[in-house]
């Protein structure tokens, strides 16, 4: 997002409704500018018109940022979750197991009606829609015979990284996702530049 934008949604944010003569002179830009700012971020649904303030001669529009803007701010998501990640391996690993477990349980019963009636490529291909929703950039090839299901993005990397234990709870959703094992040849916890499974023969 361009920087003058982003400028806008932090009005919005911090001072609450505005109009476009109070976000011209908040951030000394143009009413034309202004007006092209907000276009944009309307389009985009970020920002909404909220009511009208009563003026002197006529009333003027109020803008405000939408719930969606809020995906645009600083988040400590990760950070967050890797601290608890670490207290719970530390105090009680058992502990940590039993709520990984649980969290792919979750994601296994969310997911599962979507695959349950499918067989071959139609699984194989929802399987990766439902990657690519989650965030994992997923790609599936064919090489000599073998079916390939690549992963360019690991959303949750930042506590992969220090927690296997989050890896074996991924790749048993994803087995639930195929239907199939599979066996993962790399890893992008490992420093590679994407994960790699080989799927095996449907259970």
């Amino acid at each position: 997002m361009r920087d003058t934008r982003r400028h806008v949604l932090e009005r919005l944010r911090v001072r609450g409704p505005q109009t476009v003569p109070d976000l011209v002179a908040a951030l000394h830009l143009t009413r034309t500018a202004v007006l092209n700012h907000l276009t944009t971020l309307r389009a985009e649904g970020f920002v909404r018109r909220q009511g009208l303030r009563r003026g002197t001669r006529r009333p003027s529009v109020l803008y405000e940022a939408t719930p969606e803007a809020d995906a645009l701010f600083p988040k400590g998501y990760d950070s967050f979750a890797a601290a608890v990640l670490d207290v719970l391996k530390r105090d009680n690993p058992g502990a940590l197991t039993r709520t990984l477990a649980s969290v792919g349980d979750a994601w296994i019963a969310h997911d599962a009606p979507r695959v349950r009636r499918l067989r071959g490529r139609a699984r194989l291909e929802e399987a990766r829609k439902i990657l690519a929703e989650r965030g994992f950039m997923p790609t599936v090839a064919t090489d000599n015979g073998d079916r390939i299901l690549r992963e360019h993005n690991c959303p949750i990397m930042r506590l992969a990284a220090d927690h296997g234990e989050v890896c074996d709870m991924v790749h048993r959703w994803l087995e639930s996702l195929v239907g199939a094992p599979l066996a993962r040849v790399r890893c992008m916890r490992r420093g590679e530049p994407f994960s790699e499974y080989r799927i095996g023969t449907p259970t």
